[in-house]
């Protein structure tokens, strides 16, 4: 009789227990019969569900990018955008269980391959974030409008993990400096750049 595949949770679990590992192991990087181990498979079981050690921390940032999308379609109406992603980022930071993803970020920042199983995660993150954005901003799923501000809740996400783990800051903190930074920088090219000249380019 064939086994029952994993589901959701219990891959959670695994890649939580994965990136214990990970953080246990320090420079030097655990084997794929380390990381088996500590799960509870076999290594054939590890690779029927992770194709490379680095993938079994695949399920830990799906999750949090679930729950990142969950938090900002629970935004109230009327939010504006850089407030809903500030809020949805620090709920999401705060919760116990994503703590374990703010500690292994020092592991994945120095590891390029942990970063581009990161990055994989974070792009496909888009699918997730397209409905809530557009209910936040008034927009369609498909909209151009919604595809930017998916991509700026991506960033927003990647910079405000970035300063957690290199700066030390909490998940407020954090937040609100991206928020800043985000908002400056906006208002600064507003400034500068008239509307309708993008792509356009500057006379002599």
């Amino acid at each position: 009789m064939a086994r029952r595949p994993l589901g959701q949770d219990e891959l959670l679990k695994i890649s939580e227990h994965c990136a214990g590992k990970f953080l246990r192991s320090g420079e030097t990087a655990p084997t794929v019969a380390e990381l088996a181990e500590d799960s509870g498979l076999s290594e054939r079981s590890f690779y029927r569900y992770f194709p490379t050690k680095e993938d079994s921390l695949r399920p830990l940032f799906d999750h949090g990018n679930r729950f990142y999308a969950q938090a900002i379609d629970e935004q109230p109406a009327g939010t504006d955008f850089l407030s809903a992603l500030e809020a949805a980022f620090i709920v999401t930071l705060e919760r116990g269980r994503d703590r374990v993803s703010v500690q292994i970020m020092d592991v994945v920042l120095k590891s390029p391959a942990l970063r581009q199983i990161w990055l994989e995660a974070s792009y496909q993150a888009f699918d997730l974030l397209r409905a809530p954005l557009a209910r936040l901003l008034g927009s369609t799923p498909g909209s151009l409008e919604t595809t930017v501000a998916c991509g700026q809740a991506v960033v927003f996400m990647l910079s405000g993990l970035e300063r957690m783990t290199i700066h030390g800051l909490d998940a407020g903190e954090a937040a609100r400096a991206v928020a800043h930074a985000t908002a400056n920088l906006t208002e600064h090219h507003a400034r500068r750049r008239p509307a309708g000249t993008a792509g356009k380019e500057p006379r002599p």
